[in-house]
């Protein structure tokens, strides 16, 4: 049970209730996780839908992507998006291995360059709220300053996903992918 309980479409303005007859034309994710909280609030939904679609097709690869949205929910100690984001990953072609490791706070070992640099932004972003003079340089030069600002950008969609999660107080399925170790 959650704290925040769902709307019905009934019970929706009529910005709640546009925004909600157009999510559940393209993929019906209403009712249920974050989208209880998000529908309190039309344009805050809105906004995040169409950041979750250009989550799709940006800049990082969706396993980078999936990167980001687990050292983000960990962070938050999201159970729900764990659970979500962590079976995500795993359809995206991340490894079992590299999710359990985030999961474990160890260093994931990596086979590309770049996932190993967005992972490395994602951290030290999530740790101390910037970038040092080291970070950015590597950074700059293995992704290029359009993939750190979107990794910036994917961390803030996560962040958002996470504690709207946490404060409706959504309750993972009963047989997750894994389970956030907090």
């Amino acid at each position: 049970m959650t704290r925040i309980a769902p709307l019905s479409r009934k019970e929706m303005d009529e910005d709640q209730g546009r925004i909600y007859d157009r999510i559940v034309g393209d993929n019906g994710r209403v009712g249920f996780g974050p989208a209880i909280g998000y529908a309190y609030s039309g344009p805050v939904w809105d906004l995040h839908n169409v950041s979750s679609s250009f989550l799709l097709d940006c800049p990082i690869t969706n396993v980078q992507v999936r990167i980001v949205s687990l050292l983000t929910v960990k962070h938050w100690n999201a159970s729900y998006p764990w659970s979500a984001q962590s079976k995500t990953a795993l359809s995206a072609g991340l490894s079992k291995e590299i999710i359990e490791a985030i999961n474990d706070g160890i260093q994931p070992q990596f086979n590309d360059e770049d996932d190993a640099a967005v992972y490395a932004v994602a951290k030290e972003l999530l740790e101390t709220g910037n970038l040092s003079y080291k970070g950015f340089r590597t950074a700059e030069t293995v992704l290029g300053n359009k993939k750190i600002i979107t990794i910036v950008h994917t961390i803030g969609h996560f962040c958002t996903t996470a504690m709207m999660a946490n404060v409706v107080g959504c309750i993972p399925p009963e047989n997750p992918v894994s389970t956030l170790n907090t």
